[in-house]
């Protein structure tokens, strides 16, 4: 699990659709799970951010398989960017990504 540092909090703005800002509004109501759009925006972030790191973490594993089976096969070929993404894809669906 990552830790955050407590810290001075940052503002951060940006633009959004009214429809989506409402759809938010909706969530917050119905559930009752956050006191703000504040509150959900940032914890929605965070859930990304660390949901992409370990994505990254996961191609990075799969490169490096990649590169121990290249070393083990008979016929050698370079794989191009198109067969790593095609292993990439097969591995992260097998593991339920």
């Amino acid at each position: 699990m990552m830790h955050m540092q407590k810290a001075k909090a940052t503002t951060m703005s940006f633009s959004a659709e009214p429809e989506f800002v409402r759809m938010i509004g909706r969530v917050i109501s119905k559930t009752g799970a956050y006191h703000s759009k504040s509150e959900f925006l940032r914890d929605a972030a965070r859930q990304r951010a660390i949901q992409l790191m370990g994505l990254e973490d996961e191609l990075k594993r799969v490169h490096e398989v990649t590169k121990e089976l290249r070393k083990k096969v008979k016929f050698v070929r370079e794989l191009t960017p198109e067969d790593k993404d095609e292993i990439a894809e097969k591995y992260l669906k097998q593991i339920g990504r």
